[in-house]
């Protein structure tokens, strides 16, 4: 252990963040940062290049959040860190693993959070009928400006809003199952039940052959988007160091934001599946909205066109959020420079938010600058992609921890089964690991995809770069060994003594 043991005690500065999150609000906050765009936009690319499989993408992927929502709910009762899963990875995995997937973290919110301001800006051009590339960059710019305000200001005032954002998705999501399941039996539209015969309803083409119309190939190249689409449940766990009660509301909100995902994700999916034609499915419009279109429901339609700037919003909001706790971690965990973890008289830690804004605004203006002089076609895919690969990384990360801190636990004699307040069911063990290789093939996966190659070289580059710079800073003497404990936080060591002894 370092003699920088406690940050705190040594400098006589507060990193301590405030304590402003109710429980309540940290479902939703989880929630806000699963529900963005690329649920209402990117599910209409998935559908056109899966077709009716997407429906069991999204079912793995499911068991895949679940898996990590169970293994991250375990580690943050049981040892409790404000760096969350930048600082299970250092303690168990390396530091220089550790500052890869922190990193890569980052990396990761500051494609996504820029792809969502240009989600806004592409569905405000859409309902204002303008199509002017000054309109259409002052939405984007204006977008990334109110995410900068929200996010300076105190962290109740983001949760307050957050939630809010949460709650209207939900509502509006809701609203489209209610509608959708109506076109399905028969309720409204001129087309009676529907059964499933839009999607299933040619007797001369065997039943898998219409589930995986372009083959089982693309569901495996295409993986990494639906995992993106998924990403943001980990910010439950960046939440641990500002929830009031963290001990109760975070191992319920680990849990319930997974049932919420099975509710709001797979029931409409199977839905659109069941009324919407896989091949015209695309990420131009909303997917909700020209489902309703067809069946001429055009004042929902609208809704849902609408609920995308809510959508696109919040999930920034919320990645911006994350992103900054996470490089709050890093620097806190000594993997990034010390002024990233100084926190302002509000307990903010502006530093960090300042910081990590900058490298937004500038994927912004170069993204904006090559889509608009036709350089980049589609720069919403593929910002989509890198966050993928990046973010998934640290799901893998949260994973791996769990598995190594059950493993130290049996070395010390610990049962895990009895020793443990919040744990893994004995039953459901697989999860986590299946969890954990199934992202690897997806990573994998990506760089088989067309066109995916240059995109798979510049997100392996995101995490192995910040290695070779930690390793080089380790043998150079230029790096801060420290492991920043905050208040009632215990090593590992600490926390279960060697009992084999």
């Amino acid at each position: 252990m370092s003699e920088e043991k406690n940050v705190v005690e040594q400098q006589g500065e507060s990193q301590e963040l405030k304590r402003g999150i109710k429980g309540w609000q940290v479902a939703f906050i989880g929630l806000g940062g699963v529900i963005g765009s690329c649920y209402f936009l990117g599910l209409g690319l998935c559908i056109g290049d899966m077709g009716p499989a997407v429906f069991v993408a999204f079912a793995v992927v499911g068991l895949i959040v679940y898996g990590l929502m169970i293994a991250y709910a375990e580690l943050l009762v049981n040892l409790p860190r404000k760096g969350s899963f930048v600082a299970y990875t250092n303690e168990f995995l390396g530091d220089t693993i550790s500052t890869g997937m922190g990193w890569a973290f980052w990396f990761n919110w500051v494609c996504y959070v820029p792809s969502e301001a240009i989600a806004v800006a592409t569905v405000l051009q859409d309902l204002t009928g303008s199509k002017s590339s000054v309109s259409y960059v002052a939405f984007a710019v204006g977008a990334l400006a109110a995410l900068t305000i929200i996010n300076l200001c105190a962290v109740d005032i983001f949760a307050k809003i957050e939630s809010g954002l949460a709650i209207t998705k939900v509502c509006v999501i809701i609203l489209f199952i209610v509608l959708a399941f109506g076109i399905w039996v028969g309720l409204w539209g001129s087309e009676g039940f529907l059964g499933a015969t839009v999607n299933f309803g040619d007797a001369d083409v065997s039943f898998m052959s219409q589930l995986f119309p372009k083959g089982a190939g693309i569901v495996l190249t295409s993986m990494v988007v639906v995992l993106v689409t998924f990403q943001g449940t980990e910010i439950v766990g960046l939440t641990a160091a500002e929830a009031e009660n963290p001990d109760e509301s975070l191992p319920k909100a680990c849990k319930s934001v997974t049932y919420r995902i099975v509710g709001l994700y797979m029931v409409p999916i199977l839905l659109v599946v069941l009324v919407f034609p896989w091949s015209l499915g695309t990420d131009a419009t909303p997917i909700f909205s020209d489902v309703l279109k067809m069946y001429n429901l055009n004042g929902f339609a609208l809704i849902m066109s609408a609920v995308v700037l809510v959508a696109a919003f919040s999930c920034a909001n919320t990645g911006f959020y994350g992103t900054v706790r996470c490089m709050f971690g890093l620097s806190i965990e000594g993997l990034a420079p010390k002024f990233l973890g100084k926190l302002n008289k509000s307990a903010n830690p502006k530093n960090s938010v300042l910081f990590t804004l900058a490298f937004m605004w500038i994927v912004l203006i170069i993204g904006l600058v090559s889509q608009i002089t036709g350089a980049l076609e589609s720069l919403y895919g593929s910002l989509l992609s890198m966050s993928g690969f990046t973010g998934t990384l640290a799901w893998i990360g949260i994973i791996a921890s769990q598995i190594l801190f059950r493993r130290r636990l049996k070395k010390r004699g610990y049962d895990p089964e009895t020793c443990l307040r919040a744990k893994v069911k004995k039953s459901q063990s697989w999860i986590p690991w299946f969890a954990m290789i199934a992202q690897f093939i997806c990573l994998v996966m990506l760089a088989f995809g067309e066109g995916q190659l240059p995109i798979f070289i510049l997100a392996c580059s995101a995490v192995v770069v910040p290695m070779i710079v930690r390793v080089i800073a380790k043998k150079t003497g230029h790096v801060r060994d420290i492991n920043a404990l905050g208040n009632g936080e215990k090593t590992f060591d600490e926390t279960f003594p060697d009992l084999t002894k």
